[in-house]
This record gives structure tokens, C-alpha cells and sequence, in this order.
């Protein structure tokens, strides 16, 4: 069947690599507010991403509570929306961070005729925020984890994005860095995928990642723009 759409990652993939020391650094100003050790905090937080990005521990206020309370603290309201605040903040940075050909990359695939969508483990900040990032308008469905409470590689996501998209898993390709084995998990659901490697990923903070992939590389989203990385992992897996 013909290529019909692209299914990306969100962090990592069509955003710059936010460092190990960065996060640490952002958890630390968030720590500040809700006064608990910031080694404390970043430790929860680095434990417990299943917990927070499936949407188990509530919303981003009783999140915040639920990690304080590991940290064996328990702020005051005033406190948690400051930590809140801060923390909505510092992920719409990390949410901004596009990689120079972001933009150019989808408006070039949708002039092409193809579907755009997205899937992200995330917690609860870039959901409420998407709708003002300026790659919103170019993606046609989007699934967030803390949203539908699975995360990568559960095959729910991949299903719930192709099924938005009017697209079956072999009509699409999925791009990502790998974090959450989405690879595999994108494989195993119909969905032939490329592995985007830059060189920021080297000091990325990845959870669950898989070194082991064997499939298709790119290092530049630019390089989706000529027919050769899309058509011939899609051709290729068709062929099989």
C-alpha cells in the first residue's frame, strides 16, 4: 500500500535534546519551591515516569503533591502551584526547542499529501499547551500518554494515532529517537520506522531507549524531504 502518513515522536525528535544536566538543573528550581533536596526530587521524578506520564498520580497539581510526598514533604498549596508554574515553564522550554528544519520538514511532507501525527510519553504540561506551539497547526492527530494512560510501546498508541489519521499501520511510517523502545513498539503494531539519531542525543536523558536497533538511521529531519529514507523503508517492509 502507498505511504499515506507520518507518525512522529515529540521530544528528541522534532525538539532538541534537552540534556541530563538541564533536567537536573530544571528540577532543581522546582525542588526550591516546594523546598525538599533537589537530588530528592530529580531521583523521584527519574524513578516514577511510568507513573506520572500514563496519568496515574492525577493532575499536574496532585502529580506535584504525590512527588513531594516521596520526597517526604508535604508543601503548602501556595507552594505546589508555585512548583507548578515553574515546572509548566520549564517544559514549554524544552517544548520549544525545535531543531532548525522542524518546521520546514512537516510543511514540506504535507505539501507532499501526507498525514501528519504524533505520539508522545509526556506528563501533563505539553498537552496543556500544544494548541500554542507553533507546530500544532501542522500535525493532524495527536496522542499524549498521560491523556489515553498508556505509554510507548503499548500498540493502543499506535492504533489510536493511524486511527485518527484514516490510515492503516501499513500506510505509515513512524520517525523517532528511540526513547520507550517506540521502534520496536511501532514494528510490532504494522508501522515500519526510522530511528532519528542527532548529536545532541549522545547527552540526552532518555527513559527506556534501544541501543540495539538495527533498522533505518537518519541524523537530519532534511533528510525526510528527499523520497529516499520514507519511500524505501516503506517499500522495503512491503516487499518483505
Amino acid at each position: 500500500m502507498s505511504l499515506s502518513a507520518v507518525i512522529f515522536d515529540y521530544y528528541g525528535t522534532l525538539t532538541v535534546s534537552a540534556s541530563a544536566a538541564d533536567r537536573r538543573s530544571g528540577v532543581g528550581r522546582v525542588a526550591d519551591a516546594l523546598g525538599v533536596p533537589a537530588d530528592l526530587l530529580f531521583d523521584s521524578i527519574s524513578s516514577t515516569f511510568t507513573e506520572r506520564a500514563t496519568g496515574q498520580c492525577g493532575d499536574m497539581l496532585a502529580t506535584m503533591a504525590w512527588l513531594a510526598d516521596r520526597c517526604g514533604h508535604r508543601p503548602s498549596g501556595a507552594q505546589l502551584q508555585a512548583a507548578c508554574s515553574i515546572r509548566t515553564e520549564i517544559e514549554r522550554g524544552y517544548a520549544s526547542m525545535f531543531r532548525h528544519d522542524t518546521v520546514s520538514t512537516l510543511r514540506f511532507l504535507r505539501r507532499r499529501g501526507l498525514r501528519l501525527g504524533l505520539v508522545s510519553d509526556c506528563t501533563h504540561e505539553l498537552p496543556d499547551f500544544w494548541a500554542s506551539l507553533p507546530v500544532a497547526p501542522l500535525i493532524d492527530a495527536t496522542v499524549f500518554s498521560v491523556l489515553v494512560g498508556q505509554r510507548k510501546p503499548h500498540p493502543s498508541l499506535y492504533r489510536s494515532v493511524c486511527g485518527q489519521l484514516g490510515v492503516s499501520p501499513s500506510q505509515a511510517v513512524y520517525v523517532g529517537d528511540g526513547g520507550s523502545c517506540e521502534l520496536t513498539g511501532a514494528t510490532a503494531a504494522g508501522i515500519d520506522a526510522i530511528r532519528f539519531v542527532a548529536q545532541d542525543s549522545a547527552s540526552a536523558l532518555v527513559y527506556d531507549a534501544e541501543p540495539d536497533w538495527t533498522g533505518p538511521v537518519i541524523h537530519s529531519l532534511s533528510e525526510l524531504k528527499t523520497s529516499t529514507p520514507l519511500a524505501s523503508v516503506h517499500n522495503e517492509a512491503r516487499e518483505e
